[in-house]
Order: structure tokens, then sequence, then C-alpha cells
């Protein structure tokens, strides 16, 4: 299976939506993808793809030198072959190329996977967001990284 990565256009929303409804139980709506891919200015938004179809996504918003990475999903059929690790890889190449100089997300406390790949590409734990989640009231892991 040959996986692309490439810029999300505003064609890709439907793809992008039924994974971010299939992967979080408190996902954005159509309407603010789309509002955040279309039209913010300030976000990034990159597609994996096969053939056509989107297997995952990573967004980020580009504010000043810094870069806030705001959602990562990989369909739940295709985790686990290093989609996840090729989007979050090309997104920090494009950081990096636009003189970004700090990276930072949120991850939910008990999303070990999650934390494992953010930790393989230099993201540091550095503090907590208490009960940041509200749908169980998990803890975020606030992370960055020095570009």
């Amino acid at each position: 299976m040959k996986v692309t990565v490439r810029k999300a256009v505003c064609e890709d929303i439907d793809g992008i939506f039924k994974i971010e409804k299939s992967s979080f139980t408190n996902n954005w709506s159509y309407e603010s993808l789309y509002e955040d891919i279309c039209k913010t200015p300030i976000s990034y938004y990159l597609v994996a793809e096969t053939e056509g179809n989107i297997l995952g996504f990573i967004g980020m918003w580009h504010v000043m030198d810094e870069a806030h990475i705001m959602n990562v999903a990989v369909d739940s059929g295709f985790r686990h072959l290093g989609i996840g690790s090729m989007l979050l890889s090309t997104l920090i190449e494009y950081a990096e190329d636009c003189g970004i100089l700090r990276m930072t997300l949120e991850v939910r406390e008990h999303n070990y996977n999650a934390i494992s790949l953010y930790e393989k590409y230099g993201f540091l734990k550095y503090g907590k967001r208490k009960q940041y989640y509200q749908d169980t009231f998990e803890d975020a892991i606030i992370m960055w990284k020095e570009l």
C-alpha cells in the first residue's frame, strides 16, 4: 500500500470528519473542521491517503514563531502502520521550513500510544491541564518541542 501525505484541501473535509467522528468521543463538528481547514489563515492541515482514500490527518495553528498541533487522527483500520509518524514528521518538516521555533500540543494523559509517538519526535512533557477533556474529565499532558 502506497501512502502519500499532502496538504489538506476543502474537498477532504468529508474524509477528515469521518475519521474525526470515529476517533474521538468529543469530536470537532463538521463546521468547525471546515472553518479551520478552509477559512482560517493560521491553520495548516495534512492528510495521508492511498488511492484517493483519506487514512489520517493532522492539523496545526501557526501563531508567530510557534505551532500548536490541534488534532491528529488515523482511521482505526490503518493504525499502527506508521501513518501517524508520517503525518507528524511531515508537519514538523513544514514547521521548520516556515521558521517555527517551537511546537506544542495537549494529549490525554492515558493515551500512551500518542505520548510515545510524540516523545519519539522529541516532544517533552511540560505540564498538565487538569480535567481538560470534558467527556472524561481526564487531564491533558502539555508537550513542547524545540525546533
